[in-house]
């Protein structure tokens, strides 16, 4: 260890004085920014916000799960629609064409020249010759 004059000394003690002053200083601001933080209503802590990040995230997945879940339903919905005015079978026959069928057989027409006039099966003309009676 060396030696130092009191001069030197007292020259370093000078300079931790300063330094001690300044950081004084420096605790102080931030004491007192941190208190105007604390009465200042608009900031939160940051375990609060990062809660309110992780519920929003939550939010976000939840209300795209109901997007899914409504576009889902709203196709189906659709389709149901759409399955439900398909016609199963043949379509049907209109009440012209069996109003016509029915004026040829009172006419004396036969089934065969009643289907070959108006270009039907055979079958259409029985049925409708059948559900008449």
């Amino acid at each position: 260890m060396e030696n130092w004059t009191i001069e030197e000394l007292q020259e370093r003690i000078s300079l931790y004085k300063d330094k001690i002053e300044l950081l004084t200083k420096d605790n102080v601001r931030l004491y007192n920014e941190i208190e105007e933080i604390k009465v200042d209503t608009n900031v939160i802590s940051s375990k609060e916000y990062d809660i309110l990040l992780d519920n929003m995230e939550l939010l976000k997945s939840e209300l795209e799960k109901y997007k899914n879940l409504y576009f889902r339903e709203k196709q189906k919905s659709k389709v149901h629609i759409v399955k439900k005015s398909k016609i199963v079978g043949r379509k049907p026959v209109s009440d012209e064409l069996r109003n016509k069928v029915l004026d040829l057989k009172k006419q004396g027409s036969n089934i065969r020249s009643i289907a070959k006039e108006l270009n039907i099966a055979l079958g259409i003309v029985h049925k409708i010759i059948n559900e008449q009676k």
